[in-house]
């Protein structure tokens, strides 16, 4: 009985760690860039940037957009992939 207890208990870890993992992690589409939206308008490549050297605050614009890796939004900023909703401030 004890040792049943013991692999239920390694088993409902091992199942929490992996519901954890799989759902914090943020999805990315391959061959996507992540681009932020400046105040003036223009774009600037984040993709590979430490989230922690930019931020988006408040949800009156477009703060950071994924776009395919072969658009540039600042020549084409139509058809983004996916949003981030507010206003970019850093790098």
């Amino acid at each position: 009985m004890k040792n049943l207890k013991s692999t239920f208990a390694v088993f409902a870890l091992v199942l929490g760690l992996g519901s954890a993992l799989l759902t914090s992690a943020a999805p990315r589409h391959l061959n996507t860039k992540i681009w932020g939206h400046r105040t003036d308008g223009s774009y600037v490549d984040l993709t590979g940037e430490d989230p922690a050297d930019y931020r988006c605050t408040g949800t009156t614009q477009i703060c950071k957009a994924e776009y395919p890796d072969t658009q540039n939004p600042n020549a084409n900023p139509a058809n983004p992939i996916s949003t981030v909703a507010g206003v970019f401030s850093g790098l």
